[in-house]
């Protein structure tokens, strides 16, 4: 019997070596089923992230940009418009030139009032009151100079009798007033007075600013001589008026 003791010694710590190596496979065992678990949720349960800033700024730039497009369509629309009714505007109010071209001139400040205004490059013209510049523009024309010429003592017993010799009297303000021979009436206000000889020609044209002018024009003796009745005549005395 005491033989038998040793091998059953031997039994016990192999059993126990058994169970030991045992015990370390299924805790082994265990920790890798639990970490591909873990894994495969992870796989299975991605983040989602919230959409970048970029793609926010760039639907509102595009939104901004189709409302600018619509506000700028808009006033161009707006302002379509706006040319056409005062193309309207400008049509309504066109004056109809008159088939006969004479006017009739009046000045309060000198007393004349309706004096023929003939539209011929001729002394018959001037004797029968005042010479419309017949290469000048006309009071129904846009941005004219409407220019008249009078004789400063005229001839007895015809319109043209001093029909401007008071003309150097006229200042800034003072009234001129031309009607076509339809009736149409331009009214005018003096805003200049220039002195020039026969051969300046320049003032006969039409006003750089673009507003319609008519000029009143005569002889005088001199420069700065307004009541020396003659004989040269070396100067010419123009009043200019502006519409208004």
């Amino acid at each position: 019997m005491q033989k038998r003791r040793p091998r059953t010694g031997l039994y016990i710590f192999v059993g126990l070596v058994v169970a030991a190596v045992g015990a370390l496979a299924y805790l082994g065992l265990g920790s890798a089923l639990t970490g591909d678990a873990g894994q495969v949720e992870r796989v299975q349960t991605p983040a989602i992230e919230d959409p970048p800033a970029a793609v926010s700024e760039r639907v509102a730039d595009e939104a901004r940009a189709k409302e600018s497009s619509a506000e700028e369509e808009a006033a161009r629309e707006r302002a379509a418009e706006e040319r056409a009714a005062a193309e309207e505007r400008r049509e309504a109010e066109a004056v109809v030139a008159p088939e006969d071209p004479t006017m009739y001139l009046t000045v309060p400040a000198l007393g004349i009032e309706n004096v023929p205004v003939i539209n011929e490059d001729s002394e018959a013209a001037l004797e029968a009151g005042t010479q419309h510049v017949t290469s000048t523009g006309f009071p129904w024309q846009e941005g004219a100079n409407t220019y008249i010429a009078g004789h400063r003592l005229g001839y007895p017993g015809t319109a043209s009798d001093h029909i401007f010799y008071d003309l150097p009297r006229l200042g800034a303000g003072d009234e001129i007033t031309l009607t076509d021979s339809n009736g149409e009436v331009y009214n005018y206000a003096v805003t200049n007075i220039v002195e020039v000889s026969p051969t300046d020609t320049w003032v006969m044209n039409p006003p750089s600013s673009g507003n319609d002018m008519v000029s009143l024009q005569t002889c005088i003796e001199n420069f700065g001589d307004y009541w020396t009745e003659g004989p040269n005549w070396f100067a010419r005395y123009v009043v200019q008026a502006e519409r208004v």
